[in-house]
């Protein structure tokens, strides 16, 4: 992988607030390591206890369940640099365990499927935008473009994948939350006419002051998928925005 985490630090910056900053060593053994697993009650217990055994180090976990699905997902970033176990016979233990269903180790670059995806931390993102915001309208016009541009071209690809608007709206919205956009909630839906969005942790607001709504670029992706999808041209407006002080960041589409 090329970003692998040794130590995270925390601290509270001015204001208050948490605070995380990463380390990244290329010379660490990072794996990632993703599960699917029954859904019992202690389906955590012995992936830990193996760990501990081997003295390899968990840098970050991440759990989902869906309650009509019976299992429980999980991606697990691994540091086996210090440990007395090798990555496949770590997977060999794995598979061994008994609510262990599916595994699957990666030590290679980040793909989502077949496209490559490139790693950028919060502050690097903020610093990209904050040059196209200082061009003040226009930069903000280019930024609402290269969203839109991007909507089209993923509802281009999706059309022909899902029964209905929605279904693809939501895949959307979990696509980009897997990415680590945000965590996003679809709140209402009128196929081909009216959808409302609530985002909360949107990667473009989060810990930016502003006395007006901010996304530029999530907006324009969702204007651009829904008029690709619906066939008419939408407009997007950002009614709530954590940029501005509300708790989460509101989105309202309509023909």
């Amino acid at each position: 992988m090329n970003y692998r985490p040794e130590t995270v630090f925390r601290g509270t910056p001015p204001g208050g607030g948490a605070m995380l900053r990463e380390r990244y060593f290329p010379e660490r053994k990072v794996v990632l390591i993703s599960f699917e697993l029954e859904d019992e009650s202690d389906y955590a217990l012995e992936p830990v206890k193996l760990f501990s055994k081997y003295g390899v180090k968990m840098l970050s976990c991440i759990v989902q369940s869906h309650p009509d699905r019976g299992a429980i997902h999980a991606s697990l970033f691994l540091d086996l640099t210090d440990s007395s176990i090798d990555k496949f016979d770590l997977l060999r233990e794995l598979k061994s365990l008994r609510h262990v269903k599916n595994i699957e180790l990666l030590d290679l670059p980040f793909t989502h499927g077949e496209a490559r995806l490139v790693v950028f931390t919060l502050e690097e993102m903020h610093d990209l935008f904050k040059v196209l915001r200082e061009l003040g309208g226009g930069g903000l016009a280019i930024m609402y473009h290269m969203g839109f541009r991007a909507g089209e071209a993923i509802a281009a690809r999706l059309s022909g994948y899902f029964e209905n608007g929605k279904k693809a709206l939501e895949y959307l919205l979990l696509y980009y939350e897997s990415l680590g956009h945000g965590r996003f909630k679809l709140k209402s839906y009128i196929d081909g006419v009216y959808c409302r969005i609530v985002v909360r942790e949107l990667v473009e607001c989060i810990d930016v002051n502003s006395d007006k709504p901010n996304s530029q670029i999530f907006r324009g992706m969702l204007a651009g998928f829904l008029s690709k999808l619906w066939g008419r041209e939408v407009k997007v407006v950002e009614m709530k925005c954590i940029a501005k002080g509300d708790p989460c960041c509101e989105f309202e589409a309509k023909v």
